[in-house]
């Protein structure tokens, strides 16, 4: 970027008077062919357009990624992944869907001339992806996130230099960089760690580097999540959770848990419930008689982000389901009753421990034909 001073310019975001004229100067920065020192949540790295060979190039020299690791292209949001990944597999949807926005970098195993990575300049794609993976990362913090919005082409990004690995790159680890063309000092990161990063193979996953996102979250993300649904989230739903895990536990040969370890995340919620209830009485005491706890249960209120995670929704009545499909639309071909035969389950609420338990076993003969209808 020729019309460029030599030294970076420094750009203090607590000083400025106006935050849109910074991401808007950083912007036209980029645009140009410009290097820039950029904050995401985790660490600052260094950033360039991907339309710029030289810059890309600039990037991967002075960046601190591994010679065989590929520089990150940066996403608007979770949807863009397919625009890159045009074949991605189900864990992938899933942990897109469950980890973005947020530190967690995915790795796509020879991705390199699928999708939009096809459409880089030849001598980017060497830059961007020496060895054919695709890394991809859609960032939570402000600023990043405005700079994409904004920018007419991907933005790639690596993490800034240093010798010591366990120290965070901050903005003045990026004084003195020489090419470097503008770095945005917007202040401490959120994380002050780098991001996880996840290499996707076709179903199956290896964390490369735990990082800002522990591996329990990671692992959690790529399970097939279940999510029951009445109105109190004290009776059928918990129930339907206890006797789910029951179930899995029997197919799988584990016990219930192992079962986030095979792949499994049960859960339950209420359409109008308050949060924190236990339990009703006779429900914890018909899943305790065969072998199940909900001692520990408490209610849950559903939200639109545990209905965004969940592979499978089950309501108990088709009034639950209405007033979930209201709430989100685009949940209609995930959520369904938990009668394969259509037929509402009654709620026993102020009933005796004989009603409890004849939904209980109904609930249960309705799981079999559910998870074997699912194929688990």
């Amino acid at each position: 970027m020729n019309d460029l001073p030599v030294s970076p310019q420094w750009i203090d975001v607590s000083q400025a008077d106006d935050l849109r004229d910074v991401i808007h100067r950083a912007v036209a920065c980029l645009a140009q062919g410009g290097v820039v020192g950029l904050a995401t949540e985790t660490v600052y790295g260094l950033a360039a357009s991907a339309l710029y060979p030289e810059s890309v190039g600039t990037v991967r020299r002075l960046g601190r990624a591994d010679s065989d690791r590929p520089l990150t292209i940066l996403l608007r949001g979770p949807t863009e992944v397919t625009d890159w990944v045009p074949d991605i597999s189900l864990v992938g949807r899933r942990m897109s869907a469950r980890l973005w926005p947020g530190p967690v970098t995915l790795v796509f195993s020879q991705c390199l001339g699928k999708g939009l990575s096809g459409r880089l300049p030849g001598e980017v794609k060497s830059f961007v992806a020496p060895f054919g993976d695709v890394a991809l990362r859609c960032p939570v913090g402000a600023l990043v996130r405005d700079v994409l919005r904004l920018l007419p082409a991907p933005l790639v990004i690596s993490t800034g230099p240093t010798h010591q690995q366990s120290i965070p790159v901050t903005a003045d680890a990026l004084r003195g960089i020489p090419d470097l063309d503008m770095v945005i000092d917007a202040g401490p990161t959120q994380y002050q760690r780098p991001s996880t990063i996840v290499r996707i193979d076709d179903d199956r996953w290896t964390i490369e580097r735990e990082a800002a996102v522990a591996a329990a979250t990671v692992a959690q993300s790529a399970s097939m999540i279940i999510l029951f649904v009445c109105t109190g989230n004290t009776c059928r739903s918990p129930m339907a959770e206890a006797l789910c895990k029951l179930i899995l536990a029997r197919r799988l040969r584990c016990s219930l848990d192992e079962i986030p370890d095979r792949g499994f995340v049960i859960r339950s919620a209420g359409i109008a419930t308050s949060a924190g209830l236990p339990a009703a009485a006779h429900a914890v005491d018909v899943v305790r008689a065969v072998g199940g706890s909900l001692e520990n249960h408490r209610s849950r209120k559903i939200g639109v982000n545990l209905v965004r995670q969940a592979d499978y929704i089950f309501t108990m009545t088709t009034d639950h389901r209405e007033a979930l499909l209201s709430a989100a639309p685009d949940a209609e071909r995930r959520a369904f009753l938990l009668d394969p035969s259509g037929e509402d389950v009654d709620d026993p609420v102020g009933c005796d421990f004989d009603t409890y338990r004849r939904t209980a076993q109904m609930i249960e003969s309705m799981l079999e034909q559910r998870l074997d209808q699912m194929g688990v």
